[in-house]
């Protein structure tokens, strides 16, 4: 801790395809101050790190910082501090991105600058001050189901991270090998069949079918303009397809989380992202259906809940993963 301080100073950096959030909290994770950014990742990578110094400069205090924390997309590996081809960061080929922030801010060997996957740092976070804080908890898993899905594992109270800082790839948990291809190139990923992008192009397939739901009429006909998120706003309103469309999409977010608990046995399931805005919609569909998969052993060993921290998660795990370092 920097002298004199009455309490830590922690920055976190959220890094995305379409914006950069940054955070400085205490040691608790309590937000002191909050800065957002276009990420402007078509302009390159200089103009992007430019940005990122800019950005944690503006949320040092004058006394100083004690830990920074860095979320990105992966593929990463969080030891060697280094990042590897984001698919929404054009030209981050081998960026070792610890090692710049260091030598760009002159920073002192005293603070850490940690480096984290930006669902496993979300994981972190709902873990260390949302979902599973204050619980006695020490084994979670995270899903967070919008664009893409992506997830990360806490056991023992310890981020999973294995061999190369890749473990957790929840999003590509193998649901149906005949399935449809995933945008990392395989078939039947969790992702590919139960993300936000997935849900939408179930819908936007009825809405080119013309099948009679107010779907059609909210994208004016046009199935390039259905989303997850009009296909909750439908579902709340009753549209009888909507509800329909979100059952099925309780039945496979089940699947993922049926294979999570019995692959890592946690004590409580924290569901995230976008899609989850649907609530009880979701919500009572996947808890049924899991109830139902699970083996017998298993029942009541679990609880699964809606994440806690909102659109924060990211800049938190960033946070959490420095107070790793600490």
């Amino acid at each position: 801790m920097v002298s004199g301080q009455l309490i830590m100073n922690i920055i976190g950096i959220d890094i995305g395809g379409t914006k950069i959030l940054g955070i400085r909290t205490d040691e608790h994770g309590m937000v002191l101050e909050q800065v957002r950014r276009p990420t402007g990742a078509s302009e390159g990578l200089q103009a992007v790190l430019g940005r990122i110094i800019g950005m944690i400069r503006e949320l040092t205090p004058s006394e100083g910082v004690d830990a920074i924390g860095v979320g990105v997309p992966g593929p990463l590996d969080p030891v060697k501090g280094e990042v590897y081809n984001p698919p929404n960061l054009p030209g981050w080929d081998t960026v070792p991105l610890c090692k710049i922030v260091r030598e760009r801010l002159e920073l002192s060997e005293s603070v850490p600058v940690a480096l984290v996957n930006d669902a496993n740092g979300a994981a972190l976070a709902e873990f260390k001050f949302g979902a599973g804080a204050h619980k006695g908890i020490k084994h979670l898993v995270y899903f967070t189901i919008s664009t893409g899905i992506g997830g990360g594992v806490i056991t023992n109270g310890k981020l999973l991270l294995g061999a190369s800082g890749m473990a957790a790839e929840l999003g590509h948990i193998v649901l149906d090998v005949n399935g449809p291809e995933c945008g990392c190139g395989g078939y039947g990923h969790f992702e590919a069949l139960a993300s936000g992008t997935a849900l939408a192009k179930e819908a936007a397939r009825l809405v080119e079918d013309r099948r009679d739901t107010s779907i059609v009429d909210m994208v004016g006909g046009d199935p390039s303009k259905v989303t997850a998120e009009i296909v909750v706003e439908a579902a709340k309103a009753g549209d009888s397809v909507a509800c329909q469309l979100m059952e099925r999409e309780g039945l496979l977010v089940a699947a993922g989380v049926v294979t999570a608990i019995h692959v890592f046995n946690p004590e409580i399931i924290v569901l995230g992202g976008g899609v989850t805005n649907a609530g009880d919609l979701l919500f009572d569909t996947v808890r049924t259906a899991v109830e139902a998969g699970v083996m017998p052993a298993y029942r009541g060993t679990y609880e699964i809940v809606p994440a806690a921290l909102g659109d924060i998660s990211g800049a938190l795990g960033a946070v959490a993963a420095a107070l790793e370092e600490l």
